[in-house]
């Protein structure tokens, strides 16, 4: 029963591995995985399979924050933007902030939009969270958390525009 479990533990891991590996290194997940067959120590290969799965977070992490003006332009605009929000009493200038900021951010940087609708849809309810300010949401807390709905928003619209931009200037959509 043991070995089942390693086993399906490493299958597990080996699978994840490979989901999280950019597409330039797959051939490497895979000569890992196969690799792996010729070890007959049930324990080395769960040893082998989470060093696997080590090396692809690490990838993947890379990967993720590799473009830094990009998050750094994020992390701005969110501050700015929940700064706005607690400074004013009505949150219309909040919410088109959150949408024009989405929708630039995920124009300029496309790939995986979600990193832009995360960081600032967020920004309010950690900013509320470190200067615990809550006088705005004292009736309803969860309500810090609807900026996430104009990002998402905007972050759609601007990739509708990129690929409509593309389509308009004969370019084939990348990305």
């Amino acid at each position: 029963m043991q070995e089942f479990l390693d086993h399906a533990l490493v299958r597990f891991l080996n699978w994840l591995m490979l989901t999280l590996l950019p597409s330039d290194r797959c051939d490497w997940g895979i000569a890992l995985v196969a690799e792996q067959q010729q070890i007959t120590d049930a324990h080395k290969r769960l040893t082998w399979a989470v060093g696997g799965m080590c090396m692809s977070i690490h990838e993947w992490m890379h990967t993720l924050f590799s473009d830094r003006p990009t998050w750094i332009a994020a992390l701005a605009f969110g501050m700015a933007s929940a700064f706005v929000d607690l400074s004013r009493s009505t949150r219309w200038p909040y919410i088109g902030l959150l949408f024009v900021f989405g929708m630039i951010l995920t124009f300029w940087q496309p790939k995986w939009a979600w990193r832009w609708i995360a960081l600032l849809g967020l920004s309010l309810p950690v900013i509320v969270l470190i200067t615990n300010n809550w006088v705005p949401y004292s009736v309803d807390r969860f309500d810090v958390f609807y900026g996430l709905v104009p990002c998402t928003v905007g972050a759609l619209s601007g990739l509708a525009f990129r690929r409509a931009s593309r389509r308009f200037l004969h370019k084939p959509a990348g990305r």
